[in-house]
């Protein structure tokens, strides 16, 4: 073709008609009906934010207590406070309509006075025994009928559907998801903006670029002709799969249109497919879950959707599709699909997503404590806390399949070996999983990460987040076969990027350090040449550099300005280094000209004196298992591969090598269960902040709240110093008159974390000497008497045992399940959820399957619903 088409870019606006208009026709409820709605979605809403802080269970101010039906409509200390039908006697209304209450720092709107002023005219009609205030933290809406895939979602949704990892490309261009009440894919905050759809544009065309278009177009028809019978079956059976349902008939022209337009430029029928492909995947139907109310139910093809994302977190597969086509998804056919969903890999993976998002663990990404205080903590040590927290969810709720109140005591984890010995945890004391190994991505400085995990194909991704010039090509596929370890060479083949690397060398030369880290198994003893595992090279005589094996030795070559153009003189370890085994091994060359071979995790062979990479070539190409030329095959496993811009330290070395291991804690009272992990510990700050700490546990865990403190407060944390622990700077808030009435709801929730401090690390002391405590005594939201503990254990033990806490697992799955925050209308809805899922066990498997199978899945909201 002469000209690129636009039509592609014009179709994406053209289906914003997607998101039209709804119109309602809606019942008029009874007097009882509309009196017990407004109790339930204005009065108790307002009670809860601006009354039960003072007047809830556990604190009554006056022997008020507003929370409970019974004690509300008898009263406090000065009797009655609300009379049925009579507002002027209520002395519930007078404190209001007065300002005496509630204090200034919660004041009621002229909108809410008047409505707790109506509801005692009109009755104070009360239909729940108990408000609990952590059902009426927000007013969102309870629709969502249109919702933005976020970042990971639309990488996932790619890869699913086309099978190009475009996961590097999108995280370059798209701007970051936003969090919106603890979650990226809350739906009120998925906007989207011009940025975003320059970068869809960019990356359809990317995709396309990256697809065999005739062989996919030919998973859904047998012709491949401009003929409109075939184009119209294509376009329809297409559509279907990549826009997650059926296309109505003006979508199907739209489409035809493009292919009529290539074919008139003289186009190829396999450019028709890509440009009408790259219109799809920038349509609003593809970009966005689109529902279209008609009725009280999803339809099936929305249901599939729905279930979909839920559950993987990625779009309906096709048996999914076939089931929605045939009506299926309903019934125990429905109930033995989920399941089955359940089951599937992809189910694990969201669970993390869940996890990482629920605890904010992209914190540690960016953390850095205070260097004099903490000199044991690296990027690395908190890379290594992530991993430690989702691998304890993956034990608990996946391989022991646990109730996941569990997550609080577990007495279990699995650390790498860095973080074992920061926790004080001894490798003999481990147990080494299998295959499990620390990787490139929890380390700094990686510009290639490998792991082999596609499974199949002739393309070998890079991990790393890098640019896609470092995807491999298998030259002959054929000679390869993937395993779930890895990929084996068992015939000479190359496997090679298509174009030079540019930034990759741009990175070297700037630091002038490497890293090449390689775990392979070789074939045999007698690959010479050397046999190139890793190279970045011209042919058999120029390079950057290379890792090869030389028959029993390991050999590396590194250009400098103080070696030649081949990188000689290399560097090589003693004859039998190599074995027929899976090995560790690592080249590093320092900012002091310093290399060095590591052979599992122990130092092998050494060379100083070289120079910087200011002699290297831009136009060499990266790859593995052979030279450019094809000359120098190795035949083996190769398990992962990585190129770093730094020279990693021998403690890195030994740690990448050794196994992560799994420890059993029964020996250890202090730890057990994510409290006492690193990954959450650090939210307490420098400081150990009580503070921090408490208000995690009572909204993260317990749903409840605590108002923001009056803007005259100094909230600076306080330190620590010889005679005052954290504990003692907390009581003295508690015993503040001001002060008090929240921070004893938080802060003794934290009081069995003190040994802990600022990065998790644990003593009976802290830097001045003071001694520290881990008893105390907490009041749960919603009971009257506080429960008194002796430990850290023990308080593990008490919320690990708290159907409130159980609950409040419960809310946070359906959260991000239904990607919005709870509002009051759902309760009954989520208590049934809870409730079914207690009976199943309590597992992430039976909250989830009752997730997807109760009305907040099955049906829309009765405001969504054409009647």
């Amino acid at each position: 073709m002469n000209h690129p088409l636009r039509s592609a870019q014009i179709l994406a606006m053209v289906l914003l008609s997607w998101l039209g208009s709804r119109a309602h026709a809606e019942e008029v409820p009874s007097k009882p009906q509309q009196q017990a709605h407004r109790f339930e979605t204005q009065v108790a809403p307002i009670l809860s934010r601006h009354c039960l802080e003072c007047h809830g269970a556990g604190k009554t101010e006056g022997g008020l207590n507003l929370s409970r039906k019974q004690t509300a409509l008898a009263g406090g200390d000065s009797g009655k406070v609300i009379h049925a039908g009579n507002s002027a006697d209520s002395l519930l209304w007078t404190t209001i309509e007065s300002g005496e209450m509630p204090p200034k720092r919660a004041p009621l709107s002229a909108e809410e006075k008047k409505i707790i002023q109506s509801w005692i005219e009109e009755g104070a009609v009360w239909t729940r025994e108990v408000i609990d205030p952590g059902s009426h933290l927000v007013k969102q809406s309870s629709e969502v009928w249109v919702q933005r895939l976020t970042l990971v979602e639309y990488i996932t949704t790619v890869r699913e559907i086309t099978g190009v990892d475009v996961a590097s490309e999108a995280k370059r261009l798209l701007p970051p998801d936003v969090r919106a009440d603890g979650f990226s894919n809350t739906a009120y905050s998925q906007t989207i903006d011009l940025s975003h759809v320059q970068a869809y544009h960019e990356l359809a065309q990317r995709i396309v670029q990256k697809m065999d278009c005739g062989e996919f177009a030919a998973r859904f028809a047998d012709c491949r002709s401009f003929d409109e019978g075939c184009l119209s079956e294509l376009i329809q059976r297409m559509g279907k799969r990549v826009l997650r349902g059926p296309l109505d008939p003006w979508e199907v022209e739209s489409y035809q249109q493009i292919a009529q337009a290539v074919q008139q430029e003289k186009g190829t029928y396999e450019e028709a497919v890509g440009y009408i492909l790259e219109g799809m995947l920038q349509s609003p139907r593809f970009i966005y879950r689109i529902e279209k109310p008609n009725g009280d139910k999803p339809s099936q093809y929305e249901l599939a959707s729905r279930l979909g994302y839920i559950l993987w977190g990625a779009p309906p597969d096709e048996d999914l599709i076939h089931l929605a086509d045939a009506g299926k998804l309903k019934g125990a056919e429905l109930e033995a699909l989920v399941q089955r969903m359940l089951t599937d890999p992809r189910a694990k993976a969201r669970s993390a997503q869940f996890v990482h998002e629920w605890l904010e663990l992209e914190r540690l990404d960016s953390l850095r404590p205070n260097e004099k205080l903490y000199p044991a903590w690296s990027p690395a040590l908190g890379s290594d806390m992530q991993d430690e927290t989702l691998a304890f969810f993956d034990e608990v709720a996946w391989q022991q399949q646990r109730p996941l109140a569990d997550l609080l005591n577990a007495q279990v984890t699995v650390v790498s070996p860095r973080l074992a010995r920061f926790y004080g945890l001894k490798a003999t004391q481990g147990q080494p999983l299998a295959g499990a190994r620390q990787t490139a991505g929890t380390s700094s400085g990686v510009l290639a990460y490998y792991d082999f995990s596609e499974g199949s194909g002739d393309v070998v991704h890079d991990r790393s987040r890098s640019d896609s010039s470092l995807y491999l090509k298998i030259q002959s596929p054929e000679n390869v076969r993937w395993t779930s370890d890895g990929l084996v060479v068992h015939k000479p083949t190359r496997i090679f990027t298509t174009e030079p690397p540019r930034p990759m060398t741009a990175a070297l030369r700037k630091t002038n350090q490497i890293t090449i880290e390689a775990w392979i198994t070789p074939h045999d003893l007698q690959q010479n040449g050397p046999a190139r595992i890793v190279t970045f090279s011209h042919d058999t005589s120029s390079r950057n550099f290379t890792l090869g094996q030389e028959k029993k030795k390991y050999d590396a070559r590194l250009r400098t300005n103080k070696t030649d153009r081949n990188g000689m003189p290399s560097i090589s370890t003693k004859d039998g280094q190599v074995k027929t085994q899976r090995t560790h091994v690592v080249y590093t060359k320092d900012d002091d000209g310093v290399a060095r071979l590591y052979i599992d995790g122990k130092l092998a062979a050494e060379r100083k004196g070289l120079g910087d990479f200011s002699n290297w070539e831009s136009e060499m190409v990266f790859g593995l298992a052979n030279e450019v030329t094809g000359d120098r095959p190795w035949l083996g496993t190769l398990h992962s591969v990585a190129i770093y811009d730094r020279a990693l330290s021998a403690e890195e070395v030994i740690v990448q090598y050794e196994p992560i291991r799994k420890y059993d804690l029964a020996w250890y009272p202090e730890r057990g269960g994510i409290l006492t992990q690193g990954s959450t510990l650090t939210l307490g700050g420098d400081n150990a902040s009580m503070v921090s700490r408490g208000l995690f546990v009572l909204h993260e865990l317990l749903y409840s709240h605590v108002g923001a403190p009056p803007p005259c407060v100094d909230t600076s944390p306080v330190p620590t110093k010889k005679g005052l622990t954290q504990r003692g700077i907390a009581m003295e808030r508690i015993n503040n008159a001001s002060c008090g009435g929240c921070h004893s709801r938080f802060e003794p929730l934290a009081f069995g974390l003190e040994k802990f401090d600022g990065i998790g690390a644990f003593s009976d002391k802290d830097r001045f000497g003071n001694p520290l405590r881990d008893d105390g005594e907490i009041l749960l939201p919603g009971t009257e008497e506080p429960v008194k503990y002796e430990s850290s254990r023990q308080l593990m033990e008490i919320l690990a045992a708290s159907d409130r806490v159980r609950m409040g697992i419960t809310r946070k799955l359906v959260q991000f399940a239904i990607s919005r925050p709870l509002a009051s209308s759902d309760e009954a809805i989520v208590k049934q959820i809870h409730e079914q899922a207690q009976a199943g066990g309590g597992t992430y498997q039976a909250v989830m399957q009752a997730i997807v199978l109760s009305d907040l899945v099955q049906k829309f909201p009765p405001s969504q619903t054409s009647r």
